[in-house]
């Protein structure tokens, strides 16, 4: 049976359990099945190391989805990986581990996925207003690169309380990569920005640790997006910003761009427009 490792915090949680084998008989892959490996936020890098090793001495592996992990285990297990795509080397991070005959190569597939969710977002319209994306991790970063590459913003502002991630983000991402202390340095930077604002919640609070990026004394301008990369958990962020007027987006649709184009490279079919249509189809129903 061919078998997908799942690289999380608390990947039991997740709908993909419910949607993945109904989305492997869609795909042509009836026999494959998930397996969860979960790392607390953190972890040493030896932990992480072990997890690519189970990934890459599985006989029945074909490969991982890694989330909220992608950077730290980029930079702790790099030496396990015989290739790296363009994406991984630039943005520093994995998300995707493709297994072939034993060797492990690292994609990066944020810059495609985020940008496919953010499409839906803006039904296709190009977004030039100012953006404010809170959390330098690897969804974050790939963000702003996609939003220099394929939007014209006029202002992208990146957020994180690490000062190593900061120093990381500085030298990729084409944003204004500040640090915060705590979350009301944003609730500052939202009430600096102009009408029409895209606000992103990048943290992962809300879903892999608890709490919030602002306060209940936001206050966000009129007509922007308030767009956590959540799908699940307390998401306090959306109902703060709902309450203001904000529009509220969840991150289903990432989500499902995301575990989508990661299995079709995982098990290599086609994930044609129409597949992909009806694999979203499919997964309303399981969604937690």
């Amino acid at each position: 049976m061919r078998t997908m490792y799942f690289i999380g915090v608390a990947t039991g949680l997740s709908a993909i359990h419910a949607i993945f084998p109904r989305w492997a008989k869609l795909a042509g892959i009836g026999d494959a099945w998930l397996k969860g490996v979960d790392l607390p936020l953190g972890s040493p890098p030896e932990a992480y190391c072990e997890a690519v090793r189970q990934v890459r001495d599985d006989p029945d592996c074909w490969g991982a989805l890694v989330t909220s992990h992608k950077t730290a285990l980029y930079e702790s297990a790099c030496g396990l990986f015989s290739h790296f795509d363009d994406a991984a080397q630039t943005l520093g991070e994995v998300s995707c581990i493709v297994r072939r005959d034993g060797f492990l190569t690292g994609l990066a597939t944020d810059t495609l996925t985020v940008g496919l969710a953010l499409r839906d977002i803006l039904a296709g319209e190009p977004f030039h207003g100012e953006v404010l994306i809170m959390g330098a991790g690897g969804a974050g970063v790939a963000l702003s690169v996609h939003l220099r590459r394929c939007h014209k913003p006029a202002r992208v502002i990146l957020t994180d309380v690490s000062p190593g991630r900061i120093v990381v983000a500085s030298e990729i991402a084409p944003a204004e990569c500040m640090l915060v202390d705590a979350p009301e340095d944003h609730d500052r930077l939202i009430g600096e920005l102009p009408p029409g604002a895209l606000i992103v919640n990048a943290t992962g609070t809300g879903k892999d640790r608890p709490g919030c990026p602002v306060t209940l004394s936001a206050r966000i301008p009129a007509g922007s997006i308030a767009w956590d990369f959540n799908y699940h958990g307390d998401l306090n962020f959306l109902s703060i910003a709902r309450a203001l007027g904000a529009r509220a987006v969840d991150g289903w649709d990432y989500f499902l761009h995301g575990w989508s184009q990661i299995m079709s490279r995982v098990f290599d079919f086609d994930l044609t427009p129409e597949l992909f249509d009806a694999m979203r189809r499919e997964a309303e129903s399981g969604r937690a």
